[in-house]
């Protein structure tokens, strides 16, 4: 005697579209991208500044002394890498699907990100432990509204 099982899904056809329209949007992560960006660049230029590299914990280096007397006559109250304030607004970045690039426009600024022969480094851009982490929250809530819109 032969033996038969059969197995019927309802709402197979159903779950098959909305893990396929979950599928196809979970590859375009330009909304978490974009809030990476905008995060950085906010980062980077207000509290790695404030804090002169201290946040990132790789505190800037003093200025020279005579460059200090310098830039006080100049630019008085001014702190480190900032005279015109160009440098901290140039901050910027591009979101795509699947990646954010991060950037200064400032032509100085690699030379004081890497630093020099005569500058040393202040680096002001860098992702440590919290900012991956906070990076991670983005792109997990961004995959969780995809799942709630697609009803996985």
């Amino acid at each position: 005697m032969a033996s038969e099982i059969r197995v019927t899904i309802h709402g197979a056809s159903d779950l098959a579209k909305r893990l396929r329209k979950f599928g196809v949007s979970v590859l375009d992560l330009t909304d978490s991208m974009d809030e990476t960006g905008a995060y950085l660049t906010g980062f980077f230029s207000g509290e790695v500044f404030a804090s002169r590299g201290g946040v990132l914990g790789q505190p800037w280096a003093r200025l020279k002394e005579s460059y200090a007397v310098e830039k006080a006559k100049q630019w008085p109250g001014r702190p480190p890498l900032i005279r015109t304030g160009l440098m901290n607004r140039s901050f910027k970045h591009d979101a795509g699907p699947m990646s954010v690039e991060v950037f200064n426009s400032d032509p100085k600024f690699h030379f004081h990100q890497e630093g020099t022969r005569r500058i040393p480094a202040r680096v002001m851009m860098d992702v440590d432990q919290r900012r991956e982490a906070m990076i991670g929250r983005f792109i997990a809530k961004d995959i969780e509204s995809k799942m709630r819109s697609a009803n996985v």
